[in-house]
């Protein structure tokens, strides 16, 4: 069924002549009445009668148009939730980054990018073939020409430690203090935390012992609460169980870094303007 055809009836039924009718809708009088006739025809009833005086709807034409009306109501608010959606930002967010998200999106003050949970590298594949139009992630090694980045958040490596081990009243803590304890690092993001971690023992020829594995910063925080070991991985500030601790690293270890990579062909002002804000205001 042409949904063109019940919008002509919901016309001609408002305007109660087809003369009015096809006026309103800017067609010829003959041509309105024939699709008029094509409507009835597959209906299998009569929408409306004529007379002189105009038209006015049988009982069963009624009944078809409050239905239609209803339907043709629902399409048109389809059609713009459909429309909506295409021009709305998407926005992969990587584990992890609650919090950041939250101060991002603060600083948009109309409706804001839909948010995906998505790792940092999917984040960049996604950009790259349009299903997103940006992410906020960790810090990549290197990006395709086609994605920008921009530096929002730098926060400096610490161990998390329960309060109750035996190095958490230290106030600095060696990587040689912590080699022999189980390191947890979440499965999530790999390339922003394992690498530049095991990397940083290895510089101080320390060969540091892996804990289990956690699949997400939030597991990673659970398992360090219930004594399977210590993390690096989870930023300082972050909210954290009172039994939990961070302290501080005695060497030089590379920050964490969260970054907005966005496409460069992609209209997503509001974003990098709110991504300007976080990296100024710290």
């Amino acid at each position: 069924m042409d949904l063109r055809h019940i919008r002509y009836a919901i016309t001609i039924a408002r305007a109660g002549s087809l003369r009015r009718a096809a006026t309103i809708l800017r067609i010829a009088q003959p041509t309105l009445s024939e699709q008029l006739k094509a409507l009835e025809k597959e209906v299998g009833v009569e929408i409306f009668t004529r007379s002189s005086s105009g038209v006015r709807l049988t009982e069963a034409g009624e009944v078809f148009l409050a239905q239609a009306t209803v339907a043709v109501d629902a399409f048109e608010r389809a059609m713009l939730a459909a429309r909506t959606e295409e021009r709305t930002t998407r926005l992969g967010v990587a584990d992890g980054l609650s919090d950041v998200v939250a101060r991002l999106l603060s600083q948009i003050h109309h409706a804001g990018p839909r948010v995906a949970p998505m790792g940092t590298a999917e984040q960049i594949i996604s950009i790259m073939d349009g299903a997103i139009q940006a992410g906020l992630g960790y810090a990549p090694g290197s990006l395709p020409r086609g994605v920008a980045r921009m530096l929002v958040h730098r926060a400096p490596v610490r161990a998390l430690l329960r309060r109750d081990h035996r190095l958490a009243s230290q106030k600095r803590l060696s990587l040689a203090a912590l080699a022999g304890e189980p390191l947890i690092m979440p499965e999530s993001e790999a390339v922003a935390g394992a690498r530049r971690f095991l990397e940083a023992f290895v510089r101080q020829r320390l060969h540091p012992r892996l804990g289990p594995a956690a699949a997400t910063h939030d597991l990673a925080i659970a398992m360090v609460s219930e004594g399977a070991g210590y993390a690096l991985c989870v930023r300082d500030g972050t909210p954290v169980p009172e039994r939990l601790t961070f302290v501080p690293i005695a060497e030089e270890v590379p920050p964490i870094e969260v970054v907005l990579l966005w496409n460069r062909q992609a209209d997503v002002h509001d974003l990098i303007s709110a991504a300007r804000h976080l990296a100024r205001s710290g």
